[in-house]
């Protein structure tokens, strides 16, 4: 019997697959361009990791000023860096209060944060589709309300990271240029072309029949871009908490750069660490490796350090920064193994399922 295909698209998983009806079981193929799509950005991530060794291979210089590091310098930058981690935590704490209507502890949007990061590292967005799916199933957060909240980050992180840069390249000078362009007028094109783009899309969508319901919640989405816009006090916090991770990532950044014996304005690394934000928002390669360390090596180049240099301070970060979600992931998850342990001792399996049923019930 030959089956019929039928179109369905799927808000939940972006995705479009054929929903098959038929008496047999005809397993659906997948799309023969995600499967090539794949294979690019895995293909990509091996050649930018090869190039990257190789360009340190052959840079016995910079590989071994990375092992200069003194132990305390080593334990200062875990200690930025597990800050930098909390920061950048509540920082979604508050976003998904605000525009989800959904208040989650600390502790937990930790734990949840450090499974997003590895997986990320896995599948490019995979830890997010996660994050929503999670959100939805324990929370009763609407994909849509997740897609808004963090459509919304990406955009004022990234706004913000650009116009901090602006500020202090202009006031402080980095004498730099991208692209034959002095930083500041890359970062200012840049700048003005994330801060228009809602306002494009959402009168593009005014042109569009809206009984789509897709481009209904796309509206909805860009809508919600203007929700934290308008609550003076939650946009003073959250900058304060943005400034306060500038300033954590500002700090592992100077320390690296002295490890090569490179000292740098405060205006430069300001332009580092919006590359470095703006490498978690646009993902090319599983985790962008070998494209993050390739965009510094660019960078250092450009500002005359040196691009080896570059590329040593991207992986030394990248090593540092998955020692941390370990040392984070153990940590958070310390406290719900002892009290699991506990339970089981008081009660034995009742008590497991006692705590399960407390567990559930404070969701």
């Amino acid at each position: 019997m030959r089956a019929s295909v039928r179109e369905e698209y799927r808000w939940e998983t972006y995705v479009t697959e054929p929903v098959y009806q038929t008496d047999s079981v005809a397993p659906p193929m997948k799309p023969k361009g995600r499967t090539e799509f794949r294979a690019l950005r895995v293909t990509l991530a091996v050649i930018s990791v090869a190039f990257v060794v190789g360009t340190l291979v052959r840079d016995r210089e910079a590989l071994v000023s990375a092992l200069s590091f003194s132990g305390r310098n080593i334990l200062i930058m875990f200690a930025l860096l597990i800050l930098y981690f909390i920061s950048y935590a509540y920082r979604f704490v508050l976003l998904i209060d605000k525009h989800c209507r959904c208040r989650i502890d600390l502790l937990t949007w930790i734990r949840m944060l450090v499974v997003v990061r590895f997986m990320n590292n896995l599948v490019p967005q995979m830890g997010s589709v996660y994050r929503g799916v999670t959100l939805k199933r324990d929370y009763g957060v609407s994909y849509t309300d997740f897609i808004s909240a963090n459509v919304f980050f990406i955009w004022s992180d990234t706004l913000f990271n650009f116009l901090l840069a602006i500020i202090l390249v202009v006031a402080v000078g980095a004498h730099l240029e991208l692209f034959g362009m002095p930083v500041e007028h890359f970062l200012l094109v840049a700048f003005a072309a994330v801060l228009i783009a809602p306002f494009l899309a959402s009168k593009a969508l005014a042109y569009v029949p809206q009984s789509s319901k897709l481009l209904g919640r796309l509206a909805h989405v860009n809508e919600q871009l203007l929700v934290g816009l308008k609550d003076p006090k939650y946009m003073v916090v959250t900058t304060a908490i943005a400034l306060v991770s500038f300033g954590l990532m500002g700090w592992v950044f100077k320390i690296l750069l002295l490890a090569v014996e490179v000292d740098v304005p405060i205006s430069t690394l300001a332009v580092f660490y919006a590359l470095y934000r703006l490498t978690f928002h646009v993902n090319i390669t599983p985790g962008n490796i070998g494209v993050r360390e390739l965009a510094y090596g660019l960078l250092c180049s450009e500002a005359h350090i040196g691009m080896a240099k570059g590329l040593l301070i991207s992986a030394e970060l990248r090593i540092l920064s998955v020692l941390v979600l370990l040392i984070v992931g153990t940590a958070v998850s310390s406290k719900q193994v002892v009290s699991t342990w506990r339970a089981y001792r008081r009660g034995g399996r009742a008590g497991l399922e006692e705590k399960a049923a407390s567990d559930i019930d404070a969701m």
